[in-house]
């Protein structure tokens, strides 16, 4: 049986450790501000007295994901709430879980490590986490509980939701080595939010499209790390056997660059539309 992640205080230790560069521009300014002073503080709220009834839990699933795509998310997947995702130490009293991802921009991703790449992580969490507040709102609106779980951890908040394992569970990718997400539909070029709720919906199948065969034999995103912080093998964690970085090698790395990105940028499924199916075809085959 899988265990709950353990938070380990890893943004305090870099906050003591490293000097955290961060890009300093207008855009990146306001995100920051705007995630803090605004997203979350709305990240739960009062449920409607008016309850919504669905027919089966599919009918409320499609309003959901309807709802979702419409307000900006790329993806959405639903799934159970389990000890998998929810972190240590944090009480989620939600029975349900709505997985979002958005896309980040190929052509910024692909400057990393420099720092267009952190600004658009930035863009992505601040537009993620907007996304992710309406959704809660949304769904509490229909008369159930309902909380968002932001996709940008910082020194003082611990994160609830590990995002990475809540999407794979909702069925909207699976880890490569990095132990990042990787989605059929964007590679490794996402990033997540969770939403939970008391509104009952369908867990959808986890996939498998050949991410963790390819990652076996393939090692462009450790060559390319300069923290030497990505395994060759994979461990047993949390009931897993599965790839996990060396967080603390990747950290002079992520704050030199507010998140680095080389090792997403660098990866082998990071492609656009057409190129990235023909090679997910290839693997197939």
């Amino acid at each position: 049986m899988a265990k709950r992640p353990k938070y380990d205080n890893i943004f305090e230790y870099l906050d003591e450790h490293y000097e955290f560069k961060s890009p300093s521009n207008p855009l990146t300014k306001f995100y920051k501000k705007d995630i803090s002073e605004n997203q979350y503080a709305h990240l739960d709220g009062p449920v409607s007295s008016e309850l919504t009834e669905f027919t089966d839990e599919e009918n409320a699933a499609r309003t959901v994901s309807e709802f979702a795509k419409a307000a900006g998310a790329d993806l959405v997947g639903f799934t159970a709430v389990s000890d998998s995702f929810v972190f240590e130490g944090q009480d989620v009293p939600h029975k349900f879980a709505v997985v979002l991802a958005m896309e980040m921009d190929f052509d910024l991703i692909d400057s990393a490590p420099d720092w267009p790449s952190g600004t658009e992580v930035l863009r992505v969490y601040w537009r993620l986490g907007a996304v992710a507040v309406k959704v809660a709102e949304f769904i509490r609106n229909l008369g159930y509980a309902a909380r968002a779980h932001h996709p940008r951890g910082f020194v003082g908040r611990p994160p609830t939701i590990l995002h990475t394992r809540a999407a794979i569970e909702a069925g909207l990718g699976e880890a490569g080595r990095t132990g990042l997400l990787i989605t059929e539909e964007f590679g490794p070029r996402v990033r997540a939010a969770t939403v939970t709720t008391d509104l009952k919906l369908p867990q959808s199948e986890p996939k498998k499209f050949g991410v963790d065969e390819y990652c076996s034999s393939c090692n462009l995103c450790q060559k390319a790390c300069e923290g030497d912080a990505i395994p060759d093998e994979k461990a047993d964690i949390r009931g897993y056997h599965k790839y996990t970085i060396d967080a603390y090698k990747c950290l002079p790395y992520f704050a030199e660059y507010d998140g680095c990105n080389l090792c997403v940028s660098k990866c082998a499924f990071n492609r656009r539309g057409d190129d990235l199916k023909r090679f997910l075809e290839q693997l197939k085959a």
